[in-house]
């Protein structure tokens, strides 16, 4: 299933850089990656005759209210896909009232970002000093941000070769003289590519954080046993995440580590980074025991063929199509789906 726009930002931005976006490994060029795949195997059970009469899609997760159970996910150099960078995107996600997570690698100002939306979350990557971490949930906390999410899983690519189109975004920044959030320099900040942080040492960011009033969400979390340790650690929530893939395929996908990690006996909200392409996938998502769903190709998709308006489009077509999918399951909120209300055509083991 080719992404809504997908043709025209291809055209736009050429293959190496749209191989890039799409987290395209080697010479795979088309057809879903191997995230969606797996979320593809999942079907929904419709219920009827429950008494439900209507629908409310409104969400709240970590002390805020959101419009729908829905992220548009962190990208890296903004301003290479739409020389206004993250801004209009983050217009829409204003407009929808959904959350935007920032990326550290982002070169738009993150105080210019959270003036527009300031339900905005900056992304960090959990690798180099400890004390480079304090700095920039410093400045979060100067911009507002009341969430960072702290990528815990190989935050950094070790053989730059191999990144998804052979691109580098990170040369490209530099090339142009852009700095980003995360660097004072032209580029991205250079970090270890085996970070050698410890249990205590994100405890002592989560400490940090929370001293500021922020939570933080741990990404990259693929086991139970590491959802425990980071949840001792003291973080608010958990991403469920393999980074897209774009490290390599061979990592267990997203939404079958989700099913077998539950729901975290309710002890801390999980979201679902991977695969998730359109309304239904983040009712799957919901249905494994998701409280959110995160996506970002197909809105950056958007955004870089068609602007503000492309990216609104898209989210509102899935919102419609989430409200119209939960109504037909029989629930009067999406965060009443359970796992009764799926079906899966393989063994997700």
């Amino acid at each position: 299933m080719m992404l809504p726009f997908e043709q025209s930002a291809r055209e736009k931005l050429g293959d190496p850089l749209v191989k890039y976006l799409l987290g395209r490994q080697g010479e795979q060029d088309a057809g879903p990656d191997g995230n969606q795949k797996a979320l593809e195997q999942y079907r929904l059970v419709p219920r009827v005759l429950t008494g439900a009469t209507g629908i409310s899609m409104e969400t709240t997760l970590l002390g805020q209210s959101f419009a729908a159970p829905l992220a548009v996910g962190a990208f890296a150099g903004d301003r290479i896909f739409h020389t206004d960078g993250i801004l209009p995107l983050a217009d829409a996600c204003a407009k929808a009232r959904l959350p935007l997570i920032v990326s550290e690698e982002t070169v738009t100002p993150l105080l210019e970002i959270t003036k527009v939306w300031s339900q905005s979350w900056l992304q960090l990557r959990a690798a180099g000093p400890v004390r480079r971490t304090f700095d920039l949930i410093d400045l979060a906390a100067r911009c507002g941000v009341t969430v960072v999410v702290v990528t815990v899983l190989a935050p950094t690519h070790p053989r730059p070769g191999l990144q998804p189109g052979g691109y580098s975004v990170a040369a490209e920044i530099k090339a142009r003289g852009w700095t980003t959030i995360g660097s004072d320099e032209p580029g991205v900040m250079a970090l270890p590519s085996f970070p050698q942080w410890s249990c205590e040492d994100f405890a002592s960011v989560v400490a940090h954080a929370k001293r500021s009033g922020i939570d933080v969400v741990a990404k990259g979390i693929l086991s139970k046993s590491d959802a425990h340790r980071v949840l001792e650690a003291g973080c608010s929530a958990i991403m469920v995440s393999n980074i897209g893939l774009r490290q390599t395929d061979e990592w267990i996908r997203s939404s079958d580590a989700l099913h077998g990690m539950g729901r975290q006996a309710g002890r801390a909200p999980l979201l679902l980074d991977g695969g998730v392409r359109r309304g239904t996938d983040v009712i799957k998502a919901l249905c494994l025991g998701a409280s959110m769903a995160v996506a970002v190709r197909p809105f950056v998709t958007a955004l870089v063929a068609a602007g503000q308006s492309g990216a609104g489009e898209v989210m509102q077509a899935w919102l419609d199509e989430i409200a119209a999918v939960s109504a037909w399951m029989g629930v009067e909120r999406p965060q009443d789906l359970d796992r009764s209300h799926l079906y899966c055509e393989r063994d997700p083991r």
